[in-house]
């Protein structure tokens, strides 16, 4: 019976490839590239999550109550009280005329239409005051600050638009203040600074009678030398007839 030959040992890996063997890692010890970056997503979205819910939950700082002065604020620990605002217990409530928008107080738009109303019936009561003193009616002229006043307030009595008190000195504050720049400033006799419609509105305000009457006493002599022309004209084709 034959012997058999014994097997040979396969050869040996060499040196140099166990160490690269042992130096690999494991397949599917780190994530895939997909995966990271799903990873890096994830964590953004939740930290802007946690972010906007700190905000949502986190209260506001309360307003300073109202105070005369900035300098009165005692410390940081309220946010100053908006203008056209009244802030008491760290409330914030805006005056009549202004709505609340965020931290501010931004006008509704109803001081501002009640106050160009007021002004233009300001304007038309003492111009048409002025336009009956160029038709030669006794008027007056000159209106002093007080007269001003108190004709303001009396078409705010009478045009009250549903204003509260604070509503009412805003608007009044804003017709003044119009009816400086509007109206030309003099002077009465007691040297006291007045106010007066200006001569071109005022003669806008005049009735069609008086403003023809006003025209042709401005210009008169071009009245009269037109009429003693027309008159010859009128003889000489008489004559010739």
């Amino acid at each position: 019976m034959p012997s058999r030959s014994p097997r040979r040992p396969g050869p040996l890996p060499s040196a140099s490839r166990r160490r690269k063997g042992a130096a690999e890692p494991p397949p599917g010890l780190f994530p895939a590239r997909e995966d990271l970056l799903r990873l890096l997503a994830v964590l953004a979205i939740a930290s802007a999550a946690a972010a906007a819910c700190s905000g949502l939950h986190r209260r506001p700082e309360p307003f300073c109550d109202s105070v005369q002065s900035p300098d009165d604020y005692a410390d940081d620990s309220c946010q100053p009280c908006p203008q056209n605002g009244r802030c008491v217990d760290g409330q914030l409530e805006c005056v009549q005329g202004f709505k609340r928008y965020g931290g501010s107080c931004i006008e509704d738009g109803l001081l501002s239409q009640t106050a160009a109303k007021i002004s233009e019936l300001l304007q038309l009561r003492i111009c048409d005051q002025h336009a009956r003193t160029l038709c030669g009616q006794p008027a007056k002229i000159l209106f002093q600050k007080h007269d001003v006043s108190d004709t303001v307030d009396q078409l705010l009595s009478k045009n009250p638009a549903g204003l509260t008190e604070d509503g009412i000195q805003l608007v009044k504050a804003r017709v003044l203040d119009t009816a400086q720049g509007f109206f030309e400033t003099s002077f009465t006799s007691n040297q006291a600074e007045a106010f007066k419609c200006p001569e071109l509105v005022a003669e806008c305000h005049m009735p069609l009678t008086c403003q023809v009457r006003h025209w042709i006493s401005r210009n008169i002599i071009f009245v009269a030398s037109f009429s003693i022309l027309f008159a010859a004209l009128l003889w000489g084709l008489c004559t010739i007839y």
